[in-house]
């Protein structure tokens, strides 16, 4: 069943009006007919199964809820993946696998190791990373949408506040042998969110990292071999949902 993200402002009661874009996607593309259903979210974790009602004359398309329930795909631990600016091609990349596997919020940050500047951030970049993770969400049956944050400096995302308990961890090529595993640091995880760090292309410094640290962050070491920085952020939320048995 095809699924569709929609705004409040959308729904009325058990009827659905559905925007002209998305009407044109389902009857012009997908070629939906008449009492044909459809999946449509609020972002509130529902999921209303929609009777079409369809007048091809006006492209216009109206429905009525038959059956409404919670999402079962939603995890229950909050990730939140804050990540080094890159090129377009990495970005879009982690924002689409990362919303498929479960990640909670994405926040790009800018480094002193960032071959990307926040002076290439536009807004009409932040409408296609949005428009890129609500088709990843819709395909990969999420109940809600990850929250998208805008590119900010990597100092101000260590001081982020949260009202959940949070366990936040550092990947970092250069973290001591010997240190505690990632598996062995979640068996003792008892938060709700979990805040994973994940460098640039250059990597982090020392001086960012003992920064990380004495604001709360756990330097963790992803394994052996030297991950590209598009990897590691797919892998480090991964390897963190598949540990909480949220996989």
């Amino acid at each position: 069943m095809h699924r569709f993200f929609l705004t409040p402002e959308f729904l009325h009661g058990l009827q659905v009006t559905f925007p002209q874009e998305i009407a044109h996607q389902i009857i012009r593309v997908l070629r939906l007919r008449e009492g044909d259903k459809v999946a449509v979210l609020d972002n509130s974790g529902l999921i209303h199964q929609v009777r079409l009602s369809i007048d091809p004359a006006e492209v216009s398309l109206t429905g009525t809820i038959l059956e409404t329930k919670h999402a079962s795909t939603e995890p229950k631990t909050h990730i939140s993946l804050y990540f080094g600016l890159s090129s377009r091609e990495k970005i879009e990349w982690i924002l689409q696998k990362g919303t498929e596997i479960g990640i909670s919020a994405f926040i790009p940050f800018y480094s002193s190791r960032t071959r990307v500047k926040p002076e290439s951030f536009t807004t009409k970049k932040m409408e296609r990373w949005e428009r890129i993770i609500r088709e990843a969400a819709e395909q990969s049956g999420r109940g809600r949408l990850p929250a998208l944050h805008p590119p900010q400096d990597f100092v101000n995302c260590l001081s982020i506040e949260d009202s959940r308990p949070r366990l936040r961890m550092i990947a970092w090529e250069a973290a001591q042998e010997g240190s505690e595993p990632l598996a062995e640091v979640l068996k003792r995880f008892n938060e709700t969110s979990a805040d994973l760090f994940v460098g640039p292309e250059g990597g982090f410094s020392e001086d960012e990292v003992d920064l990380a640290c004495a604001t709360g962050c756990q330097v963790v070491s992803l394994g052996k071999r030297i991950l590209r920085m598009e990897t590691a952020a797919i892998i480090f939320p991964a390897l963190v949902l598949y540990q909480l048995g949220e996989m």
